[in-house]
């Protein structure tokens, strides 16, 4: 009787860590990314981070926190695939306006990262993220990057 008993329990322990490890709790991406982003040497503390994968598929993004930290998820899930990356960051100063008058929401504040940051082709930003955990800093400057003319506002 005590042998039933526990072979019983020896197979609900194998049958629960099967269930354990099949669920998992990494997610299905084999990198994470995270770091802190600066402009001219000050933290950010507000915007949006986006990987775009150069091999193609869908763009990781993540927000900027108000220590200037920011987390990589893909969708839901946290993390991304490893592989090359362009980046781009975008980070506006906090709205000052109510909702307008047509009901709508109210319109973003100032721009505070530079345009060319806001898009991947343009950034300068560009990465390889390997498989497991990578601390990637965005150091942002005032300054385009080479070769790059801005158009004058």
């Amino acid at each position: 009787m005590i042998s039933k008993r526990i072979f019983t329990i020896v197979n609900l322990c194998i049958v629960t860590s099967g269930a354990v490890l099949a669920v998992g709790c990494g997610g299905t991406h084999d990198a994470s990314v995270h770091g802190t982003v600066t402009l001219d040497g000050t933290n950010l503390t507000s915007g949006i981070v986006a990987f775009y994968p150069a091999a193609g598929g869908p763009a990781a993004y993540a927000y900027i926190d108000e220590d200037g930290e920011y987390v990589v998820r893909t969708g839901r899930e946290a993390g991304l695939p490893s592989g090359d990356y362009g980046i781009s960051v975008t980070a506006n100063e906090p709205t000052t306006s109510a909702a307008r008058a047509d009901g709508g929401p109210p319109p973003p504040g100032k721009m505070i990262t530079p345009a060319w940051y806001r898009s991947k082709d343009t950034s300068g930003l560009s990465r390889t993220v390997e498989p497991g955990n990578n601390e990637i800093n965005l150091e942002l400057t005032s300054q385009p990057p080479a070769g790059l003319n801005p158009r004058r506002g």
